[in-house]
């Protein structure tokens, strides 16, 4: 598998996580931030890899800091938000990896399933259900994709 895919946690999360970060002054221990945001380890894992994977945070040492970006994230307005996460979306691989397989398709729309089983020769097919599902919070999130959930099917956001 790629570079991680990502992490199954919604946008509220990792913006919630950076929030907190921000209250702290930016820099945190991994353990009492779990125990601030009354987590546990486990559960607060994949909201930190996906702060993580899109750029939003560093960790150095069981230390959590907000990066340049996540500080910008977290000063910009819903719309310069979405901006920026669906900067860092269009460098994802496994979010590139979607794009140009809507893009390759006539009316640019791609079918719930076609996805799933592409990404279901990577890993289960569980994971590859919580991967889509991820993929679209995300995409409608950034403006990025859109998803018809009737017709199960995918396509790009063009409402520029």
């Amino acid at each position: 598998m790629d570079a991680g895919p990502l992490p199954q946690v919604g946008i509220g999360m990792v913006i919630g996580l950076l929030e907190m970060l921000e209250d702290v002054r930016g820099r945190e221990d991994i353990f009492k931030l779990a125990g601030s945001l009354s987590m546990e380890l486990d559960d607060i894992g994949p909201v930190i890899e996906a702060a993580k994977v899109l750029g939003f945070i560093e960790t150095t040492n069981g230390d959590i800091t907000l990066t340049g970006l996540g500080s910008q994230l977290l000063n910009a307005g819903i719309n310069k938000r979405k901006d920026i996460v669906a900067g860092r979306l269009q460098q994802l691989p496994v979010f590139k990896e979607v794009l140009e397989l809507i893009n390759s398709r006539r009316g640019r729309q791609v079918r719930r399933e076609q996805v799933i089983s592409r990404f279901a020769r990577r890993m289960s097919d569980e994971d590859a259900e919580l991967l889509f599902k991820t993929l679209v919070d995300w995409g409608r999130y950034a403006g990025i994709i859109g998803y018809d959930t009737k017709g199960e099917v995918l396509y790009l956001d063009e409402e520029e």
